[in-house]
């Protein structure tokens, strides 16, 4: 049985999380401050811990940084859970090597499925600590060997893509929110990034933002969007998008930009 702990100062809302986790097959307990909090973590030490921001006797990310000191807890995947929309938030979740953001009023049924990714579907793996620098520079890849990051929600278009560039002779990842993308990213360097506008944690402008602050070359990003909005497609340009789909989109197209982008940024790199 997996173990959750929920570290919330609002009681109704830690009750409520705490039964639908149990309706899910997760034991849980409950801390509603931040020395509680790390007690329990110690204790219990479960196998992810769902954190509130704003919290009596320390903030979470205090807690956070703390728990990353400690071996029995360092390794423990950490949720966030806020009410603040601070762009500034986001940055910072990253930086923590966080497992995901949920902002209040969150939608339970996409929070148990954050919780439900992060334990049942991702292999378990040491989070980055805090002075490993992110992104480890260009490499130098075949196309078998080539990376392309699909940062996408929908699971069927990930995994449709991720099909179809696996096809092509390429090793796709896949991550399906902002965060995990980030993260990918600055771990893995891929040679190109397909970004969904629309995601958990995060939407697709932010995530390219922090990748590339975060990755010391640039890397081609192609941007995907069901909104029609004409802005967006700037928005884009302005972030130095190779490229721009339109959902739904024709696999063969974008398989052709791909390919055509990561040929350019070949070149650049051998002209360089």
């Amino acid at each position: 049985m997996k173990k959750i702990l929920i570290i919330e100062d609002d009681q109704k809302t830690a009750l409520a999380l705490a039964v639908r986790l149990k309706a899910e097959g997760y034991a849980t307990w409950i801390a509603v401050d931040s020395i509680r909090g790390m007690q329990l973590a110690r204790r219990h030490q479960p196998d992810l811990i769902l954190l509130d921001v704003l919290l009596p006797g320390g903030n979470g990310f205090d807690l956070a940084e703390k728990l990353k000191l400690r071996p029995e807890t360092r390794d423990i995947p950490v949720v966030f859970l806020t009410a603040t929309r601070e762009r500034l938030l986001f940055d910072r979740v990253v930086r923590l090597g966080a497992a995901g953001l949920m902002q209040k009023p969150y939608d339970a049924a996409e929070l148990l499925a954050l919780v439900k990714w992060n334990l049942d579907r991702l292999p378990r793996r040491s989070p980055r600590r805090w002075a490993e620098p992110l992104g480890n520079g260009p490499k130098s890849r075949t196309k078998e060997t080539k990376e392309i990051l699909i940062v996408e929600d929908d699971v069927k278009i990930a995994h449709a893509l991720a099909v179809r560039l696996k096809a092509q002779g390429y090793h796709p990842r896949v991550a399906h929110d902002g965060l995990s993308g980030v993260r990918s990213a600055a771990t893995n360097n891929p040679d190109l990034v397909l970004l969904d506008i629309s995601l958990p944690a995060g939407n697709g402008f932010t995530v390219a933002e922090n990748i590339q602050a975060n990755i010391p070359n640039p890397i081609p990003m192609i941007f995907l969007t069901a909104n029609r909005r004409p802005e967006l497609r700037e928005q884009a340009s302005a972030l130095g998008a190779v490229d721009f789909f339109e959902k739904p989109f024709e696999a063969d197209a974008l398989v052709a930009a791909v390919n055509k982008a990561v040929a350019t940024s070949d070149a650049a790199l051998s002209a360089n």
